[in-house]
């Protein structure tokens, strides 16, 4: 926590928020995936099951006799299953070596029965609960507060096992309405914590996209917000950074050095970057070690190149083991993300792509930041990447949550 910042930055992360669908954008065929789901244990086939690619619109139900048949691009794919009283189940599935036919076997949820009639009482704490895990989960944008979750009494939510934190989990599949986009979402949470002490939020889970039908009326509008909510996503800047057109795509990544945190008291001045600290008379300079570090952006952007690395059969990886600023022109912030800006942080990211924006007519740029947890991660062209949990990200990109979620398969044409 930032003395100099009267309100606590939130940290955020989406290390956790997709399922990767590793699908391709220019895939030429359409191959039928068919199966059925029984029941692990007595082997009867579970009717109205959900099944779905994870993070997309290609979904289905299963028949009474526990069937389905989904059509799906090339590529490889993450298939969810959900179906109420049974353990959330995913399995990858590969078109390159596909079966004609599949037979998922579910096991039945096993509930705690201590505690859990308390976790699920639905009195004022609940509804309290319930706010706070809206904030979090749905997020606080223009977008999230006109999403609904239509089943909350599914989710059950603990705020007494340390009350430090909140956990939640579902009984059921979560069913969120979101006007804004034309979507319903099927959610299937994993698990969801709210870490009061540290401002952090964690959750994971298999969202599935189901179309609106929408009047005529409503589809020029909810065809806008869906391409405002998908420009300046990390889905958009993962496509364009894998496309190599990331510049035109209105991105600008910045550098990092990591220095002390230096509090507003200490009146220190930064000349430049990469150039040695000055300090006020009386303060020695040892006492910068004892402060906690930050990133820091160099003025200059770097090519996106710098960042990724292709293999000969036209793979790409991000290989950048430092953390990067990326700075998006083409959008300006929501006031609502003000508080928890980056830009909070420190008088060197606040101004940061300042001659930018002027050039781009945008008063504040959508600042994010990502920091990679791991030596390398594969980029998809739909805009996945893999592993999801080896990149942290920050800031804008991080601040948007499910309420600004869209499918995996946007703007892809299906053929």
């Amino acid at each position: 926590m930032l003395k100099n910042n009267p309100k606590p930055m939130l940290r955020i992360s989406l290390i956790f928020l997709l399922t990767v669908w590793l699908g391709s954008k220019d895939a030429f065929g359409q191959y039928s995936l068919k199966g059925r789901v029984l029941d692990a244990e007595t082997l009867e086939p579970l009717l109205f099951a959900t099944v779905f690619i994870s993070n997309s619109s290609i979904g289905t139900s299963t028949n009474k006799k526990g069937e389905f048949e989904l059509t799906i691009p090339e590529g490889n794919h993450e298939l969810v299953i959900s179906y109420i009283g049974f353990q959330p189940f995913s399995y990858t599935i590969s078109t390159k070596v596909l079966r004609s036919f599949y037979e998922f076997r579910i096991l039945p949820e096993t509930i705690e029965l201590e505690g859990s009639e308390v976790k699920e009482k639905r009195d004022k704490t609940w509804y309290d609960n319930l706010e706070v895990f809206k904030k979090y989960f749905l997020g606080s944008s223009a977008n999230a507060k006109s999403c609904n979750i239509l089943n909350p009494e599914v989710l059950i939510l603990d705020g007494e096992t340390d009350p430090n934190s909140l956990t939640a989990r579902a009984k059921d599949i979560l069913e969120i309405e979101n006007p804004n986009l034309g979507y319903q979402i099927k959610y299937v949470l994993t698990g969801f914590e709210f870490n009061k002490t540290k401002n952090e939020v964690v959750y994971a889970g298999y969202p599935y996209f189901v179309e609106e039908k929408l009047p005529k009326r409503r589809i020029k509008k909810v065809t806008e917000s869906r391409e405002k909510a998908y420009l300046g996503s990390m889905m958009h800047f993962m496509r364009s950074l894998y496309e190599g057109n990331t510049e035109n795509s209105g991105y600008r990544i910045f550098p990092t050095q990591k220095v002390p945190n230096i509090p507003a008291e200490m009146n220190l001045e930064i000349i430049g970057y990469g150039s040695e600290v000055k300090l006020d008379k009386g303060k020695e300079e040892n006492e910068l070690a004892s402060l906690d570090s930050i990133d820091i952006p160099f003025n200059d952007p770097i090519a996106a190149a710098t960042l990724t690395q292709s293999t000969k059969d036209g793979k790409v990886f991000i290989i950048y083991n430092k953390p990067v600023y990326i700075l998006y022109l083409h959008e300006e912030e929501e006031s609502a993300f003000f508080p928890y800006s980056l830009r909070n942080i420190n008088f060197s990211i606040k101004n940061l792509g300042e001659a930018e924006s002027i050039e781009s007519s945008v008063k504040v740029a959508q600042l994010s930041k990502i920091e990679m947890r791991s030596r390398a991660v594969q980029v998809f062209d739909n805009g996945s990447y893999f592993h999801p949990f080896d990149i942290f990200v920050q800031g804008y990109m991080g601040w948007e949550r499910i309420g600004d979620l869209m499918p995996l398969d946007y703007g892809i044409e299906k053929q």
